[in-house]
């Protein structure tokens, strides 16, 4: 038998009221997704991303400026 999935957008997952829904509905928010089990919103798929790999826009203006500096040169 095929269950229903409903889905809810929310802005913030803790202030869900769970008495109103109904096990196993989904709620998303602009930063997570979770889902209503024995009373509980569990949350899924929620990893923040590994920031080591991103360049601090400072970091991006310095490039810039030495690389002005140096003219493509070492």
């Amino acid at each position: 038998m095929l269950k229903k999935v409903t889905a809810y957008k929310v802005t913030n997952l803790s202030k869900v009221d769970k008495t109103l829904y109904k096990e196993g509905d989904i709620f998303i928010t602009s930063r997570s997704v979770g889902i209503l089990v024995n009373n509980e919103i569990k949350t899924i798929g929620n990893e923040l991303p590994d920031l080591s790999q991103y360049v601090k826009r400072d970091e991006v203006q310095q490039m810039i400026e030495d690389a002005i500096n140096n003219e493509g040169g070492d």
